[in-house]
């Protein structure tokens, strides 16, 4: 059986009434949207909700971000911009396959703490709270834990994490993106067996960013000796075009009155 985190990988094989899949295009980006009902997740062995992948092969960094933000502001429908945002980088940053999470919180500006500042005011900031989470072997402490511990501390309307992913299709491996707004459970798509990070759990929404950065080695070829992850051999631009892509979407999504350049300066300064 093909390991994978992409529902679409699941859903387009399969003719359920409880699985919905619809094609559309937004800014000239292709995006897959997979509705699960809580049957049709059980079907394909993924949570009941909604997943979008986004097109994102030969296409423009900015188009991506741009579909990318507008999916985003969807799944964060209903908060208002006052609320407060948790973004989460999960993986390991000295493993680059496992590093998009990390990589990618580098670049989104931290403002919470300036919510008494005349910046703030004046830029019409949202409060945005950024976390690098690193893996178990790195903190002792599960994911899961650690992120419901500043989450109930925090407050945030949402939580975004962001992950590395597995998938089962070549063509998919460094050319999609994947969110969900049912979370995530961290080491899934390649036999990990970790507490999701969910609703359920996190005590508030959940939306989980994804980039598929390595496959089964089962999924391509029928030769392997033994269970095998690979990756593509350009994965240093691989998670360098999409830690932009993310990041850009991202501060796009939750802090829209912010130029590029407020939002370097603002990640630099502060």
């Amino acid at each position: 059986m093909k390991r994978s985190d992409l529902a679409v990988e699941m859903a387009d094989v399969m003719e359920e009434k409880d699985i919905k899949l619809v094609d559309e295009h937004y800014n000239g980006i292709k995006a897959t949207c997979v509705t699960l009902s809580r049957q049709g997740g059980k079907q394909i062995g993924k949570p009941a909700g909604r997943y979008i992948t986004l097109h994102c092969d030969g296409m423009d960094n900015m188009r991506c971000a741009s579909a990318l933000a507008h999916y985003l502001e969807e799944m964060l429908m209903p908060s208002a911009i006052w609320e407060r945002m948790l973004v989460a980088g999960l993986g390991n940053e000295w493993v680059t396959p496992d590093s998009l999470g990390a990589r990618t919180v580098h670049k989104i500006p931290a403002t919470s703490h300036l919510s008494n500042t005349d910046e703030f005011k004046e830029l019409g900031l949202r409060p945005v709270a950024v976390l690098e989470m690193g893996v178990m072997g790195q903190t002792g402490i599960e994911s899961a834990d650690y992120l419901h511990y500043v989450a109930k501390n925090f407050l945030p309307a949402a939580i975004i994490v962001i992950d590395s992913l597995a998938c089962g299709d070549f063509s998919r491996l460094g050319a999609t993106i994947q969110l969900t707004d049912t979370g995530i459970a961290p080491g899934s798509g390649v036999g990990g067996c970790r507490r999701p990070l969910n609703s359920k759990n996190m005590g508030t929404k959940v939306i989980a960013i994804g980039v598929p950065t390595v496959i089964d080695l089962d999924s391509i070829t029928d030769c392997a000796k033994q269970p095998m992850m690979v990756t593509p051999r350009d994965i240093d631009s691989v998670i360098e075009r999409y830690s932009d892509i993310i990041s850009t979407g991202i501060n796009s999504a939750l802090n829209p009155n912010l130029s590029p350049e407020e939002t370097e300066l603002l990640r630099v300064v502060y």
